[in-house]
């Protein structure tokens, strides 16, 4: 009896001795992490940042399936060809369609006496054409419904509350709005506060025949104040919108798995931006795809080989949303593949303290349980369950049902900071911080390392 009680005993602290073992040498990988992200004396500090700034400041915005679009894609998949991956490789989407901008304004002509051009910018696939009209000013849809807008053009000015209700008037406002018998319609720019900058996005292209644009908050509120007192307002919109055939690719790299290969942990962002200004595309979603592609390298540059594969992905055509888009193709394409986990970063590059996550019980408390154990040295260990969602990794879930994370950081519940430069000139190198962007690389590296390496089996739900 005391022979199979000292064996139990035995056991015990050499179970502990080698968990306390590999705890040391999982906080170590972390630290090495850490440590080549941040020193100044290594290749990879700010790295994310350099490489970023490059790319912005060379090739300018990056439109689907524009030239601009595929440089910058050539470009950067010939650069991380020679990054040493055990796999790197490009996906055609096809033929696609696409859409550039052409020539556009917004004149006000009435209480002025002189015309003054207002900041304005033609929503996405807004087709081309020329209007002038009064304008009628609603705040709701019930509003719109209470007026008399036929043969003038409706202008929205809601409430920012959050992109997640404000959005719903960039993309059916036009529709509505034509529905009720206006001309053509311009919406208060979908954003938290503003500088006179007009914010673009999608709209409901497909059921408008009229021109839709995005002002500035502050003229839709001068306009607004104008309705108040009486006074008529007419403006005049012109668009030059056109839709032409062309093509795009997603690219890849993937450290190959060393025990399950075929279960695969996908991370990204998406390459393509909108075409706003100079620079637009560095926030969104350029330091998205760099930050994962450099938590990839740091992984592959201290030759960690986690047992399971962690594979890159520069997602094409997400600002668009396209049925033939990039998120959809590798969904279709890819869908029947073990993923673990889907990840995308696409909510800005500033400083990070965790992770949102959706999947299911088991999963997120693997996943908590990582973080808080690991990652608290480096300030990442906050999980939010039900809170992973992005669009590209979105689409993959929904057909396969993959658990889906993304990065957690520094700003509001409504993420007011990131949505006052979204889509916008100023979606610029400006917004981005070496230092956030390397605590970025040092979060997901560390994050995506701990579920690729874990021993045991992930939990489905």
């Amino acid at each position: 009896m005391k022979f199979i009680i000292l064996l139990v005993f035995t056991f015990c602290v050499n179970a502990l001795m080698l968990r306390s073992v590999k705890d040391k040498m999982t906080e170590g990988v972390i630290q090495q992490i850490r440590e080549q992200i941040k020193n100044p004396q290594t290749q990879h500090y700010h790295s994310a940042y350099n490489r970023l700034a490059y790319y912005v400041d060379t090739f300018g915005p990056r439109l689907w399936g524009s030239e601009s679009m595929a440089d910058a894609v050539d470009a950067l998949y010939s650069e991380i060809e020679k990054m040493g991956f055990d796999r790197v490789w490009k996906e055609n989407l096809g033929e696609i369609t696409s859409w550039m901008r052409g020539e556009e304004s917004v004149t006000l002509y009435e209480p002025r006496e002189i015309p003054q051009k207002l900041n304005m910018i033609g929503l996405g696939w807004t087709p081309a054409g020329t209007v002038k009209g009064e304008v009628e000013v609603v705040h709701s849809f019930e509003e719109l419904k209470q007026k008399d807008v036929r043969g003038k053009i409706v202008c929205y000015n809601f409430e920012w509350n959050g992109y997640g209700s404000a959005i719903a008037f960039r993309f059916a406002g036009p529709t509505e709005a034509e529905k009720a018998g206006a001309i053509g319609t311009m919406i208060r720019s979908v954003a938290s506060v503003s500088i006179a900058s007009p914010h673009t996005g999608m709209t409901d292209y497909e059921n408008i025949k009229k021109p839709a644009v995005a002002i500035t908050v502050e003229d839709a509120d001068m306009i607004d104040r104008m309705r108040q007192r009486g006074q008529k307002v007419v403006v005049e919109i012109k668009t030059g919108g056109q839709q032409y055939k062309t093509t795009s690719d997603n690219f890849f790299a993937e450290i190959k798995g060393s025990k399950y290969p075929d279960e695969i942990l996908l991370m990204g962002g998406h390459w393509d931006s909108w075409d706003v200004g100079s620079q637009t595309g560095a926030n969104d979603d350029g330091g998205g795809v760099i930050v994962c592609l450099e938590a990839l390298r740091i992984l592959n540059s201290l030759g960690l080989k986690p047992k399971r594969t962690i594979r890159f992905i520069a997602w094409s055509g997400e600002e668009m949303g396209q049925k033939n888009n990039g998120g959809f193709h590798y969904a279709l394409n890819h869908g029947k593949e073990n993923h673990i986990i889907a990840f995308e970063s696409d909510l800005g590059s500033t400083k990070p303290y965790g992770f949102g996550i959706t999947a299911g019980q088991q999963f997120t408390q693997l996943v908590t349980y990582m973080a808080q154990e690991y990652l608290t040295g480096i300030g990442a260990e906050r999980v939010y369950p039900n809170d992973g969602e992005s669009v590209d990794s979105g689409v993959l879930a929904e057909i396969t049902g993959t658990p889906m994370m993304n990065n957690r950081i520094a700003d509001n519940e409504n993420h007011d900071f990131y949505f006052a430069y979204h889509h916008t000139a100023g979606d610029s190198m400006w917004m981005m911080d070496p230092d956030d962007m390397d605590d970025n690389v040092v979060a997901i590296a560390s994050i995506m390392y701990l579920i690729a390496d874990y021993d045991g089996p992930i939990p489905k739900d």
